[in-house]
């Protein structure tokens, strides 16, 4: 029961939570991106749900900045001991600033994930660097180890997504959203042979709940007005140069390309 419990709470961290995606640019088209996920739904849902001969253990609270850039020049020495595939993914977290928020007690998990860019182009590996995050904040909320890694490796995971800028145009791409789906729905009937039989059945009793409240939202400010959205739902603020998007998570299952979005600028 326990364990399922924990995988259960893993699968909300993509699916109960309320994640916002968002990029602020400058006149020069650097700027500013964020995303921020609110866990607390499934912290909640992991202490109303927890068994009652399990041990209470101190319920945990933080409240912190992790400033990716600050460790390597801290732990410079520890990193340059590391194996070359260890340094490689640290490497991916410079510039890379985490802010964290938990309070077991109050049912409070929310943390953002932030980095400033110098163009675009910077943005081309952000959702490497946001997995590698996320993967610190992972073994924060497992802190006890029962979930088990590669299990919470592969729900944790960060789609690629790919962002341009051209001709007036910013461009929000999801290139293997079909193929990630795929893998994830192979990997749900798997979970649901052998001794985790029992998680796949309570998983899919909770499935539609999860992705009823659940909601991706994107903000994206510019320096200029917005001439015109690829989206209909996208509603544009009343100086005409911020966009926002909100998808819920069944809408982004159901819907291939539903996170993709084009934004034109005026001249």
């Amino acid at each position: 029961m326990k364990k399922i419990i924990f995988l259960l709470s893993a699968i909300c961290f993509l699916t109960s939570c309320n994640v916002t995606e968002s990029i602020i640019f400058n006149k020069n088209m650097s700027g500013d991106y964020s995303s921020s996920f609110d866990m607390s739904p499934m912290l909640e849902y992991a202490n109303e749900n927890r068994p009652s001969s399990s041990e209470k253990a101190k319920k945990e609270k933080m409240d912190t900045t992790i400033v990716f850039s600050d460790l390597f020049r801290t732990h410079k020495d520890s990193i340059a001991a590391l194996d070359d595939d260890q340094r490689a993914r640290l490497e991916k977290l410079k510039g890379v600033v985490m802010d964290i928020n938990m309070d077991e007690e109050k049912n409070v998990f929310k943390f953002n994930i932030s980095k400033p860019f110098k163009s675009v182009k910077e943005l081309e590996n952000v959702f490497e660097q946001v997995d590698e995050a996320m993967g610190v904040a992972k073994n924060i909320g497992n802190k006890e180890g029962q979930a088990p890694e590669d299990q919470l490796d592969e729900l944790t995971k960060a789609d690629e997504v790919v962002y341009t800028f051209a001709n007036n145009t910013f461009s929000r791409f999801q290139p293997n959203s079909e193929d990630n789906e795929d893998e994830y729905e192979e990997g749900t009937e798997a979970e649901g042979a052998g001794d985790d039989g029992d998680f796949a059945q309570q998983f899919e009793a909770q499935f539609d709940e999860i992705f009823s409240n659940a909601y991706y939202t994107m903000i994206y400010s510019f320096p200029r007005k917005i001439k015109s959205v690829s989206n209909e739902n996208a509603v544009v603020s009343e100086d005409g140069k911020t966009v926002t998007y909100k998808i819920s998570m069944s809408d982004m299952k159901s819907d291939k390309n539903a996170m993709n979005i084009n934004v034109v600028l005026e001249d």
